[in-house]
């Protein structure tokens, strides 16, 4: 897809003009009147029930006489909402390739949290329900991208992706390790303890005891840094995540951590 706006600067995250999900949204302008119909008849399908034969045309009539003249036009938050209308299904077929058709526009101008959606998508989408089949080089692609311009989850998910049992190869090991670091030095949790992980049973990395304990205290993964106090080396077989049950023990920790992220990621 190719946009004629020449007045598009990338500054940083990428940033909508108009927030429909803000209390006091009123939208002003066709376009915005179009996006705020199309997310709330999203939230009212989540919320209440399917829409109406008249909603549905409305819908349809919004995204071809509207949201797509605007995309020609090179407005990104008409990309943005058409992306998030394929991936959601409101008022098209859901379609993920078009939806990341639609995001790839955003990430290829620079925007780095776009670019960490696109290469997460590429890697997370539950592929067989999409029919999809893995990309993960795709997916460390626009991934790298995000990283190197500073983004820490994107440094995190290209050091998993790294670190998979395909790519788990020494040449790809050490690219893991580099990425945790560079992501467990900026303060992220999931990555500080894939680092002391590293540091535990030398992956791209020689072993050492010390830094491995030093990591999982930072990460706050309280059992795990016990267990190496007490020399206890026992891993998953992925080689960083923790079990339910560790030892005999429920690790509550891990729990505590998934329900958080849980209701954080829901909010």
């Amino acid at each position: 897809m190719k946009t004629t706006n020449p007045n598009i600067t990338p500054e940083g995250d990428f940033t909508l003009t108009y927030f429909p999900y803000a209390e006091d949204a009123e939208p002003h302008t066709p376009l915005e009147e179009a996006i705020q119909y199309l997310f709330d008849c999203w939230n009212y399908e989540e919320v209440y029930r399917p829409w109406t034969r008249k909603t549905k045309k409305r819908l349809l009539n919004i995204i071809n006489n509207v949201l797509l003249p605007a995309c020609e036009e090179g407005n990104q938050d008409a990309i943005y909402w058409m992306y998030y209308a394929y991936d959601h299904g409101i008022g098209v077929e859901m379609d993920g390739e078009k939806a990341l058709d639609y995001l790839k526009v955003l990430a290829q101008y620079g925007y780095p949290d776009m670019q960490y959606e696109l290469g997460y998508l590429y890697h997370e989408y539950d592929f067989q329900l999409k029919g999809w089949r893995s990309r993960k080089h795709e997916a460390a692609l626009w991934l790298k991208k995000a990283a190197v311009q500073g983004n820490v989850d994107a440094m995190y998910m290209l050091g998993t992706i790294y670190n998979s049992c395909r790519w788990g190869i020494r040449h790809y090991q050490k690219r893991a390790f580099v990425w945790f670091k560079r992501a467990a030095e900026l303060g992220h949790e999931e990555a500080m303890y894939s680092l002391s992980g590293c540091y535990k049973i030398g992956c791209g990395t020689k072993k050492d005891h010390e830094k491995a304990l030093e990591w999982a205290e930072k990460a706050g993964w309280h059992q795990e840094a016990e267990r190496l106090r007490n020399g206890e080396y026992q891993m998953d077989a992925d080689g960083f995540l923790p079990s339910y049950h560790s030892c005999g023990e429920i690790n509550l920790d891990f729990i505590n951590k998934t329900i958080q992220q849980t209701i954080n990621y829901g909010s």
